[in-house]
C-alpha cells in the first residue's frame, strides 16, 4: 500500500466524500499535487467511521488509499492490494481448493482484517452495504470484493477498528469503504498486460466517462478483467517428492490401487505404480500407491469478469439532492481443474453387489476381462482368478487421468452474477439539520460444478453390467451391452502429467469415455444471497457551545431484510437422492441415519429458503471539549428478532492534540454479529478435507441454537507530524466471545486417533463414544477406515489478540530536482491467544496462541506475526519510480503428525517444514505522463522470482498468505479525452 494514513474520521454515507485533507491526513494527496497537505483547503470532511459531517479529525484509525496510490504501484488488482495489507491475513482468492475455509469460492475475493475471519469485516461501495458472496464457507457472510467496479474507484478507505456502534453487524474486525470517483470530466480508457511465466497472462480493459454539469454530474465505467490458467505442474516448488513432503499433494487412494487376494486375504499393490509415477510408500506398511493429485490442479483457474457501474447526482434545489447508483458484475471460471476422480469412501449396497459376503466392499470378479489381463502379465497373482479382488485404497481414475475429460484432471466451473442499484435523497431540512435517506437492493448468485462416481454405477462396472444400454436385472456381465470397468494399471496408457508409458497397457481392456460418463456424473449448485437495506441519517449542530466548538450530532434508523436460497442438482439433493441406492434402484430410505446421497465422495444438500429482517436505530455524538480535545460517543441498537435477540452497542474515542506535531487518540466499544442466516439452518455442506494423510468428506452442519457473536475492542495511539515526518502508532486489542465457527478437524480427529495411525487410539473409550459416533468408518473404528466426519458450526472459544501498527514517512521535497518519500507500513500481532474448545464433551483442542503459527484446519486463519511493507518513491516531473519491499515474518506449523521423526525406506526422517521461513519480495513500478493525456505504467513484481516459503499442505505452500506467481512483467497505458 502505498500512503496509508490513519488519522481520518467522519462519514462517507453522503458520498459526496472530500478526502481526508487535514494535518497530517493525507500526505499521498499531498505527494500527488506537490503542495502541503497543511495547506489544503477543507470545506467538508466525510470518511468513514462517523455520520456526522465538517468533522476535520477523528481519534479513529482510518487508512485511505486513493486511485493515484494504486497507480503509482502499478495498478495491482483488487485481490493483490487486499492480500498484501499488513492488517489483513487469510485473503480469499488465490486456489486454495483443499482448505475448508476457501473451498468453493473460486473466482471471488475477500479481505481479511486482523485474521478474525473475512465475514468479520464489513464491506462497502459507498458507504452502503452488499450482499454477501453465497458460496465463500457456506454464505458465512463475506462479501466478494472481485465484484467492485474497480475502474470506477477514486479511494479505499480501511477502518481498522470495530465499528458495529456505527456500522451494526459484520464490522467486528472493522470496515473496507470502496469509494468511486468524484467530478470526473470527460472519457479514459485504460489497458494492462501482465506476463505470468508458464501462463497466458492477465489483462485488463476499462473505460470510465464522467460529465459534470451546473447541478449535475454523471459517472459510468465499464471493466473487463482476464486471468489466465497457470497449472501447478508449471511450478517446480509445487511438485516435491513425497519424501519431502508428504502433505504435498499425495493420496493413499489412487490409481494403480491396491487389492485384497481373495483367495489368501493377503494385500497387495499393483506392480505398475512406480512406473507409471506413484510413490510406493513405507516399508513394512500396508501396500498402497501414492498418487500427487495436485499435479492436475491450478495455481490460477481461467476467470473472465466484466463490471458495469452507472452513477448519477443531482441537485435538484440548493438543499436536495439526489444519488443513484447501479452496477452490474459477472465472473466466470469455466474450468477448474481438479484430481482426474476423487476417492472411493462410501461403499456399495446389496442392490449393486447382491451376494453378502461382498456387499459393502468393491468387488472384482474373476470373469473381469482388466483382471484376466493383469494376471497375465502378472503370473505371480494367478491366484487372483479364482475368487476375485477386493479394491482398497482406490479411486476409478488418477496418474492416468479421466477419459472423460481427455485423460487430465476432473473439471468443474464456477460462476457469479451480481447486481447492485442504490438511490436516495439528502441535504438539508432546517436550521442547519442535514438528512440522508436511501434505499439499495443488491443480490449475487454463484453456481458451483463439479463431478464424483455414483456408488453403485461403478461396483455394477466392476461386475460387467456397468453402462447406460446395460439391463442390469438379465444379470449379463459383459453381453448385450453390459460393460466393465477395468481397475488395474493395464487400463492406463501413461502418466497424464509426465508421458511415462505403462508397458503393460492394453487398449482392448481400456475404460471408455463412454461407461465413464454413465457412472461419473456431474452435480451442482446453485445460491443466492440477497439484501434490502432501508437508510436514513440526520445530522446538525445541537447548539450548545463547548471550549472546543459546536456539539454535533448524528440520529438515524436502518432496516435490513436479508435472503438466502440454495438448489441443488437432482443427484445432489438431499431430498431427491438421498442415499447411495437411490439412483437406478430408487431406494429412499436410507440405511443407518446418515443421508450422504449417491456419490463416492461429495455429500449432498438440502435446499434452503431462509429470510432475515433487522432493525437498528443509532446516534452519535461529537464533543470539541477543547480547541486540543475532541471527543465522541456513537451507540446502536440492533434487533434481530427471535433466539437471536438484540443488542446495544457503544463507543467512545477521545483525540488530543498535545502540540502542533504530536496528537494522541484512543477509543473503546463493544461490536456484534449476528449469526448468519444459512448458520442456523440444520443443513450441511460437504468440504474436502485431509484426515490422517487422505483426504475425506467433512460434513458441516449448521446448528438452530446459535448465539450472536461479541466483542469488545480498544484502540490507542499516537500522531506525530514534524519536519516532512509523518507517523502514527497504534495499539489495538480485540476481547471475542461466542465466534461462531466450525468445529475444529484436526482436534477431533487427534482426540479419537491421539498417535495418527499408530495404535493406541480412543475407538473403544467409552467416554469418548460420542465423539467417535461422528465418524463413519467402511468397517470397524480405525484410522484406515474413516470415510466421512460430522462437524457443526457452533459458538467457539474466545478470542483475545492484540498487536501493533505502525505508518511513517518521511518526504525530502528537493532531492535531485525532484521529491524523494521514503515510507513503511506494518502490523505485529503480539499475541492471538484461543481458548479451549470442546466437542462431546471432549477438549479437543487445548488453549493455544495463534499469533506465528499455520493454524491449519483450527478455528483460525494463518498468522505471521510481522507483516510490512517498506517503499521508497522519487518523483520528478512527470516521472515517479516507486520500490516497494513486501515482508512476512516466519511462522510456524503447530501439528505434531506431520512431524513424527518417522523413518523411510531410506532410513532417514522427513522433518522439514516446522518453521514456514519469512519471505521478502521486492516490487519495481514506474509511471510517467506522457503528451495527449496519456499515462504508461510499468512494473516488474517479484523482481529476484522469490518462490513462497515451503509448508506442509497439499500445495507445498500457503496460499492464505504466499504468492505463487514469481517474477510478473506488467505494462498498462490509459488515455484521456
Amino acid at each position: 500500500m502505498s500512503r496509508v494514513n490513519w488519522l481520518c474520521g467522519g462519514s462517507t454515507l453522503a458520498m459526496a466524500a472530500v478526502a481526508c485533507l487535514t494535518a497530517g491526513v493525507s500526505s499521498a494527496s499531498a505527494q500527488a499535487t506537490g503542495t502541503s497537505a497543511d495547506a489544503a483547503p477543507v470545506t467538508e470532511v466525510i470518511v468513514t467511521g462517523s455520520f456526522i459531517r465538517g468533522v476535520k479529525t477523528s481519534a479513529l484509525p482510518v487508512a485511505v488509499i486513493s486511485a493515484e496510490d494504486i497507480q503509482k504501484q502499478g495498478s495491482p488488482t483488487t485481490l493483490e492490494l487486499l492480500k498484501a495489507l499488513p492488517i489483513s491475513n487469510g485473503v480469499l482468492g488465490d486456489t486454495n481448493q483443499f482448505d475448508a475455509r476457501a473451498q468453493g469460492s473460486e473466482g471471488s475475493g475477500s479481505v481479511n482484517l486482523r485474521g478474525l475471519g473475512a465475514q468479520r469485516t464489513l464491506v462497502l461501495l459507498n458507504g452502503r452495504r452488499l450482499a454477501i458472496n453465497p458460496l465463500a464457507e457456506a454464505g458465512s457472510g463475506i462479501v466478494d470484493t472481485n465484484i467492485i467496479p474497480a475502474a470506477a474507484i477514486g479511494r479505499i478507505e480501511v477502518l481498522k477498528d470495530g465499528a458495529a456502534a456505527t456500522y451494526g453487524s459484520d464490522a467486528i474486525a472493522g470496515v473496507v469503504n470502496f469509494i468511486t470517483k468524484k467530478n470526473q470530466q470527460g472519457l479514459e480508457v485504460s489497458g494492462d498486460y501482465k506476463y505470468v511465466n508458464k501462463s497466458d497472462g492477465d489483462y485488463n480493459f476499462s473505460a470510465t466517462y464522467g460529465w459534470t454539469g451546473d447541478r449535475a454530474n454523471l459517472l459510468l465505467s465499464a471493466g473487463y478483467q482476464h486471468r489466465s490458467t497457470l497449472a501447478a505442474k508449471d511450478r517446480s516448488f509445487i511438485n516435491q517428492p513425497f519424501l519431502n513432503s508428504p502433505e504435498g499433494g499425495y493420496s493413499a487412494a489412487g490409481n494403480p490401487s491396491s487389492f485384497v487376494n481373495l483367495s489368501n486375504g493377503q494385500i497387495f499393490r499393483d506392480p505398475q505404480c512406480a512406473t507409471l509415477g506413484g510413490f510406493a510408500g513405507f516399508s513394512g506398511a500396508v501396500p498402497v500407491c501414492y498418487f500427487q493429485f495436485t499435479q492436475f490442479d491450478n495455481l490460477v483457474e481461467k476467470q473472465d469478469r466484466v463490471q458495469l457501474y452507472g452513477e448519477l447526482n443531482v441537485d435538484i434545489t440548493d438543499k436536495t439532492k439526489f444519488h443513484a447508483e447501479a452496477l452490474y458484475a459477472h465472473t466466470d471460471v469455466p474450468e477448474y481443474a481438479t484430481s482426474p476422480s476423487y476417492a472411493l469412501l462410501s461403499t456399495p449396497t446389496a442392490e449393486a453387489e447382491p451376494s453378502a459376503a461382498f456387499t459393502g466392499r468393491y468387488f472384482v470378479p474373476g470373469t473381469n476381462p482388466g483382471l484376466i489381463d493383469f494376471i497375465a502379465k502378472n503370473p505371480s497373482f494367478a491366484g487372483i482368478g479364482v475368487t476375485g479382488a477386493f479394491v482398497v485404497a482406490a479411486r476409478p481414475y488418477a496418474l492416468g487421468g479421466n477419459p472423460l475429460f481427455g485423460n487430465r484432471g476432473s473439471v468443474g466451473s464456477r460462476s457469479y452474477d451480481a447486481f447492485r442499484v442504490s438511490a436516495g435523497f439528502n441535504g438539508e431540512l432546517v436550521h442547519g439539520i442535514n438528512y440522508d435517506t436511501a434505499l439499495t437492493y443488491s443480490q449475487e448468485s454463484g453456481i458451483r460444478t463439479g463431478y464424483d462416481t455414483l456408488v453403485n454405477r461403478f461396483e455394477l462396472a466392476l461386475r460387467g453390467l456397468g453402462g447406460p444400454n446395460c439391463n442390469v436385472a438379465a444379470n449379463t456381465p459383459g453381453a448385450n451391452n453390459c460393460l466393465y470397468f477395468n481397475p488395474f494399471s493395464t487400463a492406463v496408457a501413461s502418466n497424464a502429467i509426465t508421458g511415462q508409458t505403462n508397458p503393460q497397457f492394453n487398449p482392448a481392456v481400456a475404460n471408455s469415455a463412454a461407461l465413464t460418463q454413465w457412472f461419473f456424473q456431474k452435480s451442482s449448485t446453485k445460491q443466492t444471497s440477497r439484501l434490502f437495506v432501508a437508510d436514513a441519517v440526520f445530522n446538525g449542530g445541537l447548539g450548545i457551545n463547548l471550549p472546543g466548538g459546536e456539539v454535533k450530532w448524528a440520529l438515524g434508523g436502518q432496516y435490513r431484510r436479508t435472503y438466502f436460497l440454495s438448489s441443488y442438482s437432482a443427484l445432489g439433493n438431499a431430498l431427491v437422492t438421498p442415499c447411495v441406492n437411490t439412483p437406478d434402484f430408487g431406494v429412499t430410505t436410507c440405511s443407518g441415519s446418515t443421508r450422504n446421497g449417491p456419490f463416492a465422495f461429495l455429500g449432498v444438500g438440502t435446499p434452503a429458503d431462509v429470510t432475515n429482517d433487522v432493525i437498528a436505530g443509532f446516534g452519535e455524538l461529537s464533543l470539541p471539549i477543547t480547541s486540543k480535545l475532541q471527543g465522541s460517543f456513537a451507540a446502536r441498537y440492533e434487533d434481530y428478532g427471535g433466539a437471536v435477540g438484540s443488542t446495544f452497542n457503544p463507543k467512545g474515542s477521545l483525540r488530543f492534540q498535545a502540540t502542533d506535531w504530536l496528537a494522541l487518540r484512543g477509543s473503546v466499544g463493544s461490536t456484534f454479529r449476528g449469526p448468519p442466516d444459512t448458520a442456523l439452518v440444520n443443513n450441511s455442506v460437504t468440504s474436502l478435507q485431509s484426515i490422517l494423510g487422505v483426504f475425506r468428506a467433512v460434513d458441516i452442519f449448521g446448528n438452530p441454537n446459535l448465539k450472536p457473536e461479541t466483542a469488545t475492542t480498544y484502540n490507542f495511539g499516537l500522531i506525530f507530524s514534524k519536519w516532512g515526518f509523518h507517523a502514527t502508532l497504534d495499539y489495538y486489542r480485540f476481547d471475542f466471545g461466542n465466534p461462531i465457527v466450525a468445529e475444529p478437524v484436526s482436534g477431533i480427529v487427534n482426540a479419537v486417533f491421539p498417535n495418527g495411525a499408530a495404535l493406541p487410539n480412543n475407538c473403544a473409550t467409552p467416554s469418548y463414544a460420542a465423539l467417535v459416533s461422528r465418524f463413519t468408518f467402511n468397517g470397524a473404528c480405525g484410522p484406515a477406515t474413516i470415510t466421512r466426519l460430522r462437524t457443526q458450526v457452533v459458538n467457539g472459544a474466545a478470542v483475545q489478540t492484540d498487536g501493533i501498527d505502525f505508518d511513517a514517512d518521511y518526504r525530502i521535497p528537493d532531492f535531485f530536482n525532484g521529491s524523494l518519500t521514503l515510507g513503511t507500513n506494518l502490523t505485529y500481532v503480539i499475541e492471538y491467544k484461543v481458548g479451549a474448545t470442546s466437542v462431546e464433551g471432549i477438549t479437543v483442542s487445548p488453549a493455544f496462541d495463534a499469533a506465528g503459527t499455520l493454524n491449519y484446519q483450527t478455528t483460525v486463519v494463518p498468522i505471521p506475526k510481522f507483516k510490512g511493507d517498506f517503499y521508497a518513491e522519487y518523483t520528478r516531473g512527470p516521472h515517479n519510480l516507486r520500490v516497494t519491499a513486501h515482508y512476512i515474518d516466519s511462522y510456524t506449523d503447530q501439528r505434531t503428525t506431520p512431524f513424527i521423526a518417522t523413518p523411510n525406506t531410506n532410513n532417514t526422517v522427513i522433518s522439514n517444514g516446522k518453521t514456514i521461513d519469512s519471505n521478502l519480495t521486492v516490487d519495481l513500478a514506474y509511471r510517467v505522463f506522457l503528451p495527449w493525456k496519456t499515462t504508461l505504467t510499468a512494473s516488474i513484481i517479484n523482481i529476484a522470482d522469490q518462490d513462497p516459503s515451503f509448508a506442509r499442505l497439499d500445495l507445498n505452500y500457503d496460499p492464505f498468505t504466499g504468492n505463487p506467481l514469481g517474477r510478473e512483467f506488467k505494462i498498462g497505458v490509459s488515455k484521456k479525452f
